[in-house]
């Protein structure tokens, strides 16, 4: 008579991937391993897939989905409990593997309450600062209206965008404004020829209030989203850093934080060139679809193909993150939240995530998402996040 085969909580599982067996769950699982080189094989590919990936969309149809799938190819247990008794095929190993992250083996149901002196961190909204030639600054948010006339054209805004209409041509001295975006902020620019600006927070942008002669000529620090109106006499160049980036017109997104060690340009429609500014014969053309890497420590020039939704969707209200390390993704919600990031291990920044998240979420709701792929907690006091 066969005997029965062992039945194995997930749960144990996950605690040998976290080294946190006790004495008689590691009997179990050895027990279980004994049975069946697919359920070797099941662990080793487990393991192997926590260390290189873990997803947070918490899709239901993708989950729903992958139930399904997993009922059909020999797993048993039930959706609805948090801890599931399966026992393994090898075919319903290899599903269960491409699945096991999409779901939680224990519930997340509280996080410690998001506050800042008892109010919720909230996400940006729009805010900037314009400073005008004369060193005159004004503070734009949704709550104030400005209307001003210099350098021969007038400049307008209604606390969400900041926009240049050029009433006469100036022939005298190019006037540069500077709009400042803080942590926190995002605001959107038009220019005096028509080009359209989507700036990011902790961004910089210096531009002529009118352009004149035979370049249109603005420079950046940040990270910013530029849709240029179309002129094929007078090229569109934008200095950011140790790049320039010349276009005709286009749709394009540059990324160039003074902290990171990479100007990333990627390219969404039309064609650009990238120069290395002390190397001006070194460029790179690219097409829609291509990202350009900068290096600032050596000047390396590369470009790979890529999706460029990843790189713009944070203009379109969404966070978009692919195997992205989690020191990188907390450095992108520290901006947009305003908050300080403390990680307890260094080991904890080289975790790697998938996901797709709304921008606009109270924070503590995005917290959770990352939360419950259980690889890692945050502690939140005033301003400051620990995660261990």
């Amino acid at each position: 008579m066969p005997k029965n085969p062992t039945i194995i909580d997930f749960e144990i599982i996950w605690k040998k991937i976290n080294q946190s067996l006790t004495q008689e769950e590691e009997i179990l699982l050895s027990e279980w391993l004994n049975e069946s080189p697919a359920h070797q094989r099941y662990l080793d590919n487990a393991m192997q897939y926590h260390i290189g990936y873990s997803g947070f969309t918490g899709n239901k149809t993708e989950t729903d989905k992958a139930w399904k799938t997993l009922k059909n190819n020999g797993f048993k247990g039930n959706q609805r409990n948090s801890r599931w008794i399966i026992t393994l095929s090898a075919a319903a190993a290899a599903i269960f593997l491409i699945v096991t992250f999409l779901f939680s083996s224990k519930k997340i149901e509280n996080l410690p309450v998001t506050a800042i002196n008892g109010k919720l961190i909230k996400p940006g909204t729009n805010q900037a600062t314009l400073i005008l030639n004369d060193g005159s600054v004004y503070d734009l948010t949704s709550s104030k209206n400005l209307l001003l006339t210099e350098g021969g054209s007038e400049i307008k805004s209604e606390g969400t965008k900041l926009q240049y209409t050029k009433k006469k041509v100036n022939h005298r001295k190019i006037k540069y404004n500077t709009l400042s975006i803080p942590r926190g902020g995002e605001f959107f620019l038009q220019l005096a020829d028509g080009t359209k600006v989507w700036l990011n927070s902790e961004t910089v942008l210096r531009y002529p209030v009118q352009f004149v002669g035979n370049e249109r000529r603005v420079e950046l620090t940040g990270e910013a989203f530029f849709e240029v109106a179309r002129n094929e006499k007078v090229p569109f160049l934008v200095e950011s850093g140790e790049q320039t980036v010349k276009v005709l017109g286009t749709e394009f997104n540059i990324s160039s934080y003074k902290e990171n060690p990479i100007i990333y340009t990627t390219l969404v429609k039309g064609s650009i060139e990238v120069f290395i500014n002390n190397k001006p014969g070194i460029k790179q053309t690219l097409v829609p679809n291509e990202q350009n890497s900068i290096s600032k420590i050596d000047a390396q020039i590369t470009k790979q193909k890529v999706d460029t939704y990843q790189y713009v969707a944070w203009k379109e209200g969404r966070f978009v993150f692919e195997d992205q390390n989690l020191a990188e993704i907390m450095k992108i919600l520290s901006k947009w939240y305003d908050v300080n990031v403390v990680f307890a291990r260094e080991d904890l920044k080289n975790l790697r995530f998938t996901g797709n998240l709304q921008r606009y979420s109270d924070f503590g709701e995005i917290l959770k998402k990352i939360q419950r792929t259980n690889e890692v907690e945050f502690i939140i006091e005033n301003k400051q996040i620990t995660i261990r």
